[in-house]
């Protein structure tokens, strides 16, 4: 499984959604259990998966699911 796979994973189970509602132009609009709450259940859940961390303007940035791709690739492969 690749990263962009395991982020929609982790995606679909913090959200309690079926993974095929993950797809990469998802916003948080359009998921009605991606609230702050579970947003930063996300980043907890994407942390220690994947073994990286975000900052404050990082996790603000977190508002689509091609963005946390993105971030997460460039975040997993500075490790």
């Amino acid at each position: 499984m690749d990263i962009a796979d395991t982020v929609k994973k982790i995606m679909a189970e913090t959200f309690r959604v079926d993974p095929s509602d993950i797809q990469d132009s998802v916003t948080m609009d359009e998921i009605d259990t991606w609230d702050s709450l579970t947003h930063m259940e996300l980043v907890a859940n994407l942390e220690s998966t994947l073994g990286i961390v975000f900052d404050g303007d990082e996790i603000a940035d977190m508002s689509s699911v091609l963005a946390i791709q993105k971030l997460v690739v460039e975040k997993h492969g500075a490790r």
